[in-house]
């Protein structure tokens, strides 16, 4: 019995002396996908599900973004709804963008969310809203191109696809 209870003393020792802190590179928290979306609820927040373009174009490359584009049906007047995630990025860098303007702060489900415009291009006319998400941001942009004058307010569409689809990002901790 002595020697069993000496020898569990001398392992559980060995156990405690080898444990130490856990060493390797931590893992980062995976980017969500804004692919992800089902297309009950992009038919849901009005767009055509049927339309669904999956990254930045052939051949364009951006590491820190992924990317998921949708239209309006074509019996409404046709805009983009993008959807793109980062987990490097925050609420923050756009907040503090000087080339943001009309900052608005609002709320998106019980998320604090920012919403703003930019100056792309003449031919676009858009309106964004960052949300946070563990880890990182989306942001909903509708954009009207081409230079088609919009027939309602970009940021009011985009409010209601984000207000829409804030269910299918990933929930905040807490």
């Amino acid at each position: 019995m002595r020697k069993r209870l000496a020898t569990l003393v001398v392992v559980v020792t060995l156990l405690a002396g080898c444990g130490g802190g856990v060493e390797g590179r931590p893992v980062a928290a995976e980017r969500w996908d804004p692919c992800s979306i089902p297309d009950e609820a992009i038919e849901a927040t009005g767009l055509d599900p049927a339309f669904r373009i999956v990254g930045w174009g052939e051949g364009i490359r951006v590491d820190d973004w992924s990317l998921c584009k949708f239209r309006a049906p074509a019996a409404r007047q046709s805009y983009f709804l993008n959807v793109m995630s980062s987990e490097s990025h925050t609420v923050g860098e756009a907040r503090g963008n000087d080339s943001n303007f009309d900052d608005v702060d609002l709320t998106v489900g019980a998320r604090e969310a920012f919403q703003y415009r930019t100056d792309v291009s003449e031919a676009v006319q858009d309106c964004n809203i960052a949300v946070p998400v563990p880890p990182g941001v989306v942001v909903f942009t509708v954009d009207f191109v081409g230079g088609v004058e919009p027939e309602s307010d970009p940021c009011d569409l985009v409010a209601t696809h984000a207000i829409d689809l804030e269910i299918q990002l990933p929930p905040m901790p807490g």
